[in-house]
């Protein structure tokens, strides 16, 4: 491999072998690199990780310490899956940390998956670059993902758990809590933003088993002044405008400030942190006029908290494309009480196709050329584009591309 678009060609070869739960291949491959474990923070949940870790890498940076980041998905760039102090990995570490991976996972005994492969390449950057701090977000669950490798994490976050990747996690709330509370380790403190009771109390007898302290960050959190910005204060804290927006985004927040404090960060770094921590496609604000916001709500959960927060805009217009293995039916039926919702499709394996919206009743547009036509336009005050993060990545890119 030369080039990015090589090892991007090899990665998404590895896409057919799908997903499979387990850790073996990744403790194979960090043994037979020689790599050993950074400083880390484990985040897990159904929605809020992303912004967790945003929060918790923009204190990081403020506190002075070079950290760095492995995120899933990616809005902008691939590389911003791996980043080190919020900088996407560079073409020529990407290809040449790649080579050397598929070196090694040439003579696994067991070929490993796309995201497996993507996971050890973020190890061994990390294990050469020696950053201060590692945080790392789960791809998918948690007692069986492929980040779960780690051993001794300074600290574990669960932000919400919500229906998500039933097939794979379980079809209870209590199945899909356990999977993601499988990152807890014994003796290290696990730090919550969860509210439903049953959960919390899982998720408390959970810690007693594993000697594992619990901690509710949900706490921290002692006003919240909703807007078209997000002030809260937290406890010990003035008032904070939150770099990201939304009522649910003040207890994203409140774990990353829990986490800080467990490891002696400053109040001054975790306040600026809090201000200028940023994550694309987060009711993220592309356009003033007209005004137009990207929001990656990707299941019954997210969008109820992207309608909490869009019932303060006036006049609104939705565009979502909700993928395949989704529950469609209640995500709109909820969109539909703060606007018009029109729904698309876009190239991606898990999307619904233009005939299956039709008959599903579905208000069909082609986005592209009814995205040019609207901001010629603009048929409400303000427009709303939700439903998939891969959808808000195509988006966000062809947005950009209108603007120059």
């Amino acid at each position: 491999m030369e080039t990015r678009q090589d090892v991007l060609n090899w990665l998404n070869g590895q896409l057919r072998f799908g997903i499979k739960p387990g850790l073996e291949r990744m403790e194979w491959m960090l043994s037979r690199l020689g790599i050993e474990e950074l400083p880390s923070v484990h985040v897990a949940g159904t929605n809020g990780k992303g912004s967790t870790v945003a929060f918790l890498r923009s204190i990081a940076i403020k506190q002075g310490l070079n950290v760095g980041t492995f995120i899933s998905p990616y809005i902008i760039q691939f590389e911003e899956r791996i980043m080190l102090n919020g900088e996407p990995i560079g073409e020529e570490d990407l290809v040449d940390i790649a080579n050397r991976v598929q070196a090694c996972a040439s003579a696994s005994p067991e070929t490993l998956t796309e995201f497996e492969l993507l996971t050890v390449m973020a190890w061994l950057y990390f294990h050469e670059q020696q950053p201060d701090l590692v945080i790392w977000e789960v791809g998918l669950g948690g007692r069986l993902d492929s980040t779960n490798v780690l051993k001794r994490p300074l600290a574990t976050v669960v932000t919400s758990i919500g229906h998500d990747h039933q097939g794979i996690l379980g079809d209870t709330l209590e199945e899909i809590a356990l999977e993601k509370f499988g990152i807890m380790k014994r003796d290290v403190p696990m730090f919550h933003s969860l509210t439903e009771e049953r959960l919390i109390g899982l998720l408390d007898a959970q810690g007693e088993t594993m000697d594992a302290p619990i901690h509710d960050a949900t706490s921290l959190v002692t006003s919240i002044e909703d807007g078209r910005e997000t002030v809260v204060t937290y406890d010990g804290l003035p008032p904070v405008t939150l770099g990201l927006t939304g009522h649910h985004q003040a207890y994203n927040g409140a774990c990353a400030v829990a986490v800080a404090r467990h490891l002696g960060w400053g109040g001054t770094a975790i306040r600026s942190g809090l201000e200028t921590a940023q994550h694309p496609g987060r009711y993220e604000l592309v356009s003033k006029t007209p005004r137009i916001l990207l929001d990656g709500a990707h299941n019954a959960e997210g969008v109820e908290a992207l309608i909490e927060q869009v019932r303060l805009e006036d006049d609104v217009t939705i565009l979502a494309a909700i993928l395949s293995d989704k529950d469609r039916a209640s995500m709109v039926a909820s969109l539909q009480t703060v606007g018009t919702v029109y729904e698309t499709t876009f190239d991606f394996p898990r999307t619904r196709t233009k005939e299956d919206l039709l008959a599903d009743g579905a208000d069909y547009v082609d986005w592209k050329p009814w995205l040019d036509d609207w901001m010629k336009a603009p048929q409400s005050k303000t427009l709303v584009v939700t439903g998939s993060l891969y959808f808000i990545s195509e988006v966000r890119t062809y947005f950009q591309g209108l603007q120059k």
